[in-house]
């Protein structure tokens, strides 16, 4: 920047603050600008700082605020150098200075990342991967609906009572009832004559036979959830075992009871 250069400079400057200029000023403005050009940034750069400030501008606030609008125009253009293999280390830092300099001054067009590494797909590529998949509206339907649900699950033969989905841990987010252990509700109060239905789905799963679509104990259903029959097998085996049992409890003949001292106040007493 030559004195005259200056001296342009600090007319704009006074135009916004009022202050007087002479050779002298004109000068030392010079030689502390004197590595930039009067250009439009610098120009514009008094007119930044004056925009958000009443005190006046200095050459460092000049050379700050210019630095800081260019450097904004390289991070827009997100200049990507693709190199030479057959350049030389100073040949690489000359072209790099120079692509950096026609992105601040502003050669270089506002792209994103994307653009500027060139990563989008090909348009074949694109065409294919339109092909791939299928859209949300295709997703499969619900094997049964709610309210289906609730009036199966209210005709299934009950054996809460005896609970033998305790075998296996209850999968209902708000319980995580381990094996053995009750389901809860909220508040914590356990449920002593039931479980939770998805428990007893798990249960069936684990332990019994699809007779509908054949999937062996601990295999899924074809369906998202298991068929109504697995869980009435599974009622029925439960059902039989429990007859088993009781039955095995009635013929067994009772065990004689033994006579045991009894022991009291006043001492033993046979």
């Amino acid at each position: 920047m030559t004195p005259a250069d200056a001296a342009e400079v600090l007319a704009l400057c006074a135009a916004f603050d009022l202050r007087t200029i002479g050779e002298a000023d004109a000068r030392a403005w010079a030689y502390a600008l004197r590595d930039l050009p009067l250009d439009d940034d610098t120009r514009r750069a008094v007119a930044d700082h004056y925009g958000v400030t009443e005190k006046r501008a200095t050459p460092a606030d000049v050379r700050r605020i210019r630095a800081r609008i260019r450097e904004a125009r390289i991070g827009a253009a997100h200049p990507v150098y693709d190199g030479n293999p057959t350049e030389t280390g100073a040949e690489f830092a000359e072209r790099r200075r120079a692509q950096l300099a026609a992105a601040a001054d502003g050669h270089l067009p506002a792209r994103s990342i994307t653009q500027a590494l060139d990563a989008a797909p090909p348009a074949a590529i694109r065409a294919l991967t339109a092909g791939v998949g299928r859209p949300v509206d295709d997703e499969p339907r619900p094997y049964i609906t709610p309210e289906q649900r609730v009036a199966i699950r209210s005709t299934l033969p009950n054996q809460r009572a005896a609970l033998p989905a305790l075998a296996v841990a209850c999968p209902v987010e708000t319980c995580r009832a381990a094996p053995r252990r009750l389901c809860k509700r909220g508040a914590g109060v356990e449920l002593r004559s039931n479980v939770h239905g998805r428990r007893r789905d798990a249960h069936a799963v684990q332990f019994a036979t699809c007779p509908e679509c054949g999937a062996g104990p601990g295999q899924h259903c074809t369906a998202p959830e298991p068929h109504p029959a697995r869980i009435r097998a599974t009622s029925v085996e439960n059902d039989e075992a429990e007859q088993h049992r009781l039955a095995r409890l009635m013929s067994a003949p009772p065990v004689p009871r033994e006579n045991r001292a009894r022991h009291t106040s006043g001492g033993l007493h046979r």
